[in-house]
């Protein structure tokens, strides 16, 4: 069962490089339609139609990063850091209640539950927030990543000083650079996906409705679902109390939008590189 659940898991990051290999590059590009109301312009779809599809380009990205990089990925690195890790490490329980060096199909839907959609979700609405901040092409996906770690990273996972974990396993160097290349190659999947559903996402209407029901899949992580639920409720109150209008000066939004991005994350540069530091050290 162990060596199945190993080559399951790495078989699902192939699929996901083959997804950044082939998608990598491409952009979201917003329907024409919903693109013309987002800049002003009256149209017959409104705000809520526009987020509708937002919402669902995220959650397809958040299920897909999920299954095919969060989730595998931490399997398959939890398991080359018991190969690499003392005799005295193996047995002994980690900080999530698993035993080191012995996968097992509990722990393996615990740490998608826990972990792999979390950390799905949370990669994709961060993204559809700051998609405009982050540089252009192949770019894209590796610095969302890098945004991610600096600012979850050292925190909340998968790099955290305090997770006693890292008193187990060994070499500390190795977790930190895993654990790293596992959060921009997530970052990457996410772009990627994303980019490949904004080409073929119509507008929902009565033909396209079936295109929508991914949204579904936000029940897989509830709060995810409550999130969605409450956007959706501020979209329809803010465009019944704010008309749309056109953005008069694009460009000065743009470069403010990514100065913002590139001070705060110079601003958690020192705790990451400490976290990161102790790790190695240990």
């Amino acid at each position: 069962m162990s060596l199945m659940i190993v080559v399951a898991c790495t078989l699902l990051l192939v699929i996901g490089a083959g997804l950044v290999v082939t998608f990598g590059n491409r952009p979201v590009r917003m329907p024409a339609v919903l693109a013309r109301h987002a800049t002003g312009l009256q149209t017959p779809t409104g705000p809520f139609r526009r987020y509708l599809w937002w919402a669902n380009v995220a959650t397809i990205a958040a299920i897909a990063s999920a299954f095919l990089v969060a989730w595998p990925g931490g399997r398959v690195v939890m398991r080359i850091l018991a190969l690499t890790s003392p005799a005295s490490a193996q047995g002994r329980v980690t900080e999530a209640q698993a035993i080191v060096g012995i996968p097992t199909l509990e722990g393996t839907l615990a740490l998608l539950i826990f972990a792999g959609l979390p950390a799905g979700f949370a990669a994709a609405f961060i993204y559809v927030l700051i998609r405009r901040w982050l540089p252009a092409g192949r770019w894209a996906g590796p610095a969302l990543g890098a945004v991610l770690l600096l600012g979850f990273g050292a925190s909340v996972d998968p790099l955290r000083p305090e997770n006693v974990d890292f008193d187990i396993v060994e070499p500390g160097w190795l977790t930190v650079v895993l654990f790293a290349a596992l959060a921009v190659f997530h970052g990457a999947l996410v772009v990627a996906v994303a980019g490949a559903v904004s080409d073929r996402l119509l507008p929902l209407d009565r033909t396209t409705w079936k295109s929508y029901l991914p949204l579904l899949g936000a029940v897989l992580f509830p709060p995810a679902g409550l999130l969605l639920g409450l956007g959706a409720l501020l979209v329809m109150a803010w465009a019944k109390i704010v008309p749309a209008t056109r953005s008069r000066h694009p460009r000065a939004a743009l470069w403010t939008g990514r100065g913002m991005l590139l001070l705060a994350s110079l601003a958690l540069l020192p705790t990451f590189v400490g976290a990161v530091t102790s790790i190695a050290l240990r």
